[in-house]
């Protein structure tokens, strides 16, 4: 189960959510609609544990599940410095900064030559 009370989710200094209050039940299923940049993603994160309300309480009990929106960085912002997927072992260059993938936080490899 996942209680929140009185959450606030920030962007900077705007404002996503405000005091906002609801309860998900073991086998609930839930859906988030809105505009780009409406929050959606920062409060399933927050849900998930994977990030921190500006303010109020999330409280898990249970575990819970996380599909990010782009599964091969950990979100839809994938450039070097914000994704979040997890380290690449392998030393070949990354195909979006040319740093080792073991350097680059995307850890993509380099596209095939064409011959």
């Amino acid at each position: 189960m996942i209680t929140a009370s009185g959450i606030e989710l920030r962007a900077g200094a705007r404002l996503l959510i405000e005091s906002a209050s609801f309860r998900i039940a073991k086998g609930d299923r839930i859906g988030l609609v809105g505009r780009n940049g409406a929050g959606k993603t920062t409060l399933t994160k927050c849900l998930a544990g994977e990030g921190t309300p500006a303010g109020g309480t999330i409280t898990r009990s249970g575990e819970v599940g996380y599909l990010p929106q782009d599964p091969r960085t950990g979100d839809l912002d994938s450039s070097p410095a914000t994704a979040s997927c997890p380290p690449a072992t392998s030393t070949r260059s990354c195909a979006r900064c040319a740093r080792t993938r073991s350097a680059c936080r995307t850890g993509r490899a380099p596209p095939a030559k064409r011959r």
